[in-house]
């Protein structure tokens, strides 16, 4: 009797679990979403946390001059399609979209403190010269065809496991600055906007060294070269064109500071917009009437590197490392 009434508990107890096992996981649906048959298994959410990703942002299409409203999460995803490659490493994209996010919320503390009437009210502007680049969910589909579905829901879930973080210096969100590639090391704020900038420090980047796209020669005629340098107020060309560029005032690490060219002397940035060069850190050289200056990253140079990034993340450094590595000094907290 005692034994039948333990195999009868036995088979009750096994009656009510037995729902229980059948029921799916919660990260079910997100590792189908994402493609990722793994994703259910890891540690990370697939969902966003905090509810950052509800909130929203207003941001001026410079193209249209119309203001949008969209989800955090949504203008984040665009701004990674715009900014990097979805092919590049997770972390890497991870990394870039807590850089982006913490843009975003520098400008939006900006916009409250001191409102840009050339913004009509938005955020920040999609203008990537002079904000950060953002590009709309149709615009994303055009831009990668028969990719878009693998790609997007990549992005998705790289912005979903880093929605409630942010960089910060002194309790603040920093300028986070971040360049394409440079040539192995990056420049300090100092170097390149002449004010000191804690946590915008020169650090090493020896991965950009192996980017294709590091090191780049434009050639310009002397008709194009005369053309670009007509937007550099006081410069004038006479003479043989092989004068035309003088001094060139650079540090060692090869950054150009100022440059003499018809006659005056010009900030290298200035003359690296004028000329359309990728980066301020250049030579030049004039042969067969024929202007060559090579260009070393693309890019201001200063904070991330993108192209380092993809590189520090192939060799196991998870996001909050890179962001450490290029943002010196910074911490990083939850929104």
């Amino acid at each position: 009797m005692k034994l039948y009434r333990t195999l009868f508990a036995v088979f009750m107890l096994a009656l009510l679990l037995a729902p229980l096992i059948a029921l799916p996981s919660k990260g079910g649906d997100a590792a189908e979403e994402s493609g990722d048959p793994t994703a259910a298994t890891k540690s990370e959410s697939a969902e966003p946390t905090r509810g950052k990703a509800e909130e929203t942002v207003q941001v001026l299409l410079h193209d249209t001059k119309q203001v949008v409203t969209v989800p955090v999460e949504e203008y984040l995803i665009g701004v990674l399609a715009c900014e990097m490659s979805p092919t590049f490493h997770e972390e890497a994209l991870k990394a870039q979209a807590v850089v982006s996010h913490t843009f975003l919320l520098r400008k939006q503390k900006e916009q409250t403190a001191s409102p840009d009437p050339d913004l009509n009210g938005a955020d920040l502007s999609d203008d990537a010269a002079r904000h950060q680049g953002y590009l709309t969910a149709e615009g994303r589909k055009q831009k990668w065809g028969d990719k878009a579905e693998s790609y997007e829901a990549r992005l998705k879930k790289a912005v979903r496991a880093v929605i409630d973080e942010q960089i910060t210096y002194d309790g603040e969100p920093i300028i986070a600055a971040f360049h394409a590639v440079n040539g192995g090391q990056t420049l300090s704020a100092k170097q390149v906007w002449g004010g000191e900038i804690a946590y915008l420090q020169s650090v090493k980047s020896p991965g950009d060294k192996l980017s294709p796209d590091c090191t780049k020669t434009l050639a310009l005629t002397e008709q194009e070269f005369a053309a670009r340098a007509a937007a550099l107020e006081g410069c004038k060309l006479e003479g043989d064109a092989k004068g035309w560029v003088g001094k060139i005032d650079a540090d060692k690490s090869g950054f150009v500071k100022s440059i003499t060219v018809g006659g005056i002397s010009c900030g290298g940035q200035t003359f690296k917009t004028a000329m359309g060069l990728r980066s301020n850190v250049f030579t030049f050289e004039y042969r067969n009437a024929t202007f060559f200056f090579t260009t070393v990253g693309y890019g201001h140079g200063v904070g991330m590197s993108q192209y380092g990034a993809d590189y520090m993340a192939r060799q196991g450094k998870k996001w909050d490392e890179i962001i450490r590595h290029y943002y010196t000094g910074a911490e990083i907290e939850k929104l």
